[in-house]
């Protein structure tokens, strides 16, 4: 493949590092703003590249040893030092907002994480064959097939966890198991609790694990036709479905299928700064609300909330954690946000929304600009999409104040909060 010398001028809103070459856009990880480096050409269009780095021909200041070889997969910001890590993002959210919402914002802050490394409640390996025996890889990355083999485990999540992990993969390999899709790993941060599932494509076979670091097991089929880790039949399963987690004052348990937040300090950050701009209301709606932690933090600031979830199982999780936190002016709808009935948005006084990367479907959008809920807090692990829904509710709601957080040290993603207000 081609190779080409770049300098690289500035961070692109995906986090990768922009030069010019011949007139085109170049986009790579690995490299930073100000560097010149030599790339390896992996996708060429009409005006723009993609590219691997080779070598660096001029450091930047800030540039920093990564702890890892397989970095680029998981934490490609990992050779930038944390402050100017910071620095990029800040300025990054504040330029996300003039791109897709067209304004201007003051951020109130942009919180560090307290932990850089070893902060993730979730990680998920995939499988590299060699010699007839599996390690654990991830895929490389702009790459949906190229694989790259981890060594050591990630840094991402904790020691423990990678421990516990490379036993299991003796195991995997001593008992010959086949056809495996991935190892998904969820990890409390304030309980030992941790639980593994290991996915396969072939649900014919036998395997057990039984570790007195776990708090459960699954050993799952997942049907081959998807290349997503879906949860379709259980083979075997031994301990607890759930896990435990602290937050605030609140015990939360969660299902090792739920959605739960990576980063655990600083979301309770998030939590304390929605508490400090709630006030005495009426009726709160929490949509896409997951086992149900934001919306049972204001448990005190309303007379009623509702918390709307479509997954099932996370959604009784959400009932169980309001009885466990003998909360009673909680009801928990099992509904996709996007249709929920009118009469549930209308007269709401605070509305919750913490929606996937996508963003919120237009349909709720439409539905919140005639129902028009008094104040909302919009958390978002993707600003791009949280800007852009912006642009469409401006007409009605103001930014009355915004907060960045660094939930994922060593990688371009942030969280953001908006706390808006109707006009």
């Amino acid at each position: 493949m081609k190779e080409i010398i770049v300098n690289f001028e500035k961070i692109g809103h995906n986090g990768a590092s922009i030069g010019k070459y011949n007139g085109k856009i170049v986009f790579a990880y690995g490299v930073l703003p100000g560097e010149k480096a030599k790339i390896r050409i992996i996708q060429e269009k009409k005006n723009l590249i993609k590219g691997e780095v080779v070598e660096i021909l001029e450091k930047s200041k800030f540039r920093i040893k990564e702890l890892e070889g397989h970095y680029l997969s998981c934490s490609p910001w990992q050779v930038f030092a944390y402050n100017y890590q910071l620095e990029l993002k800040n300025n990054l959210l504040r330029q996300i907002f003039k791109d897709f919402a067209h304004i201007d914002i003051e951020l109130e802050n942009f919180y560090p994480s307290p932990k850089v490394f070893g902060y993730r409640t979730k990680i998920e390996y995939s499988f590299l064959e060699d010699n007839n025996k599996y390690n654990f890889a991830f895929y490389k990355r702009e790459s949906s097939k190229e694989k790259i083999k981890i060594e050591n485990g990630c840094k991402l999540i904790s020691d423990k966890v990678n421990e516990v992990a490379f036993q299991i993969l003796e195991e995997i390999n001593n008992n010959k198991v086949e056809d495996l899709k991935t190892l998904i790993i969820r990890k409390s941060q304030r309980y030992e609790d941790i639980h593994f599932s290991l996915l396969t494509m072939n649900k014919n076979q036998k395997f057990e694990f039984k570790n007195e670091k776990l708090s459960g097991f699954s050993f799952i089929y997942s049907k081959p036709e998807s290349p997503a880790s879906t949860f379709d039949e259980i083979i075997f399963e031994w301990g607890r479905e759930y896990l435990r987690e602290k937050i605030l004052d609140f015990e939360i348990y969660y299902h090792y299928t739920s959605f739960f937040q990576n980063n655990i300090d600083l979301f309770e950050k998030a939590l304390e700064i929605m508490r400090e701009n709630s006030r005495e209301f009426n009726k709160i709606v929490d949509l896409y609300a997951g086992v149900g932690i934001i919306g049972l933090s204001l448990k005190d600031f309303s007379k009623e909330i509702l918390s709307v979830e479509i997954d099932e199982k996370t959604a009784n999780y959400a009932k169980f954690n309001a009885d466990l936190n003998n909360i009673k002016n909680f009801k928990v709808f099992t509904l996709a946000s996007e249709k929920i009935p009118k009469n549930i948005l209308e007269n709401t006084d605070l509305l919750i929304l913490d929606p996937p990367r996508a963003g919120l479907h237009k349909k709720l959008i439409s539905l919140i600009l005639e129902t028009l809920p008094q104040n909302i807090f919009y958390l978002s692990c993707n600003p791009i999409t949280q800007a852009r829904d912006f642009s469409l509710l401006k007409e009605r709601y103001k930014i009355k104040k915004i907060y960045g957080f660094d939930f994922y040290p060593n990688t371009p993603h942030m969280e953001s909060l908006l706390i808006l207000e109707l006009v």
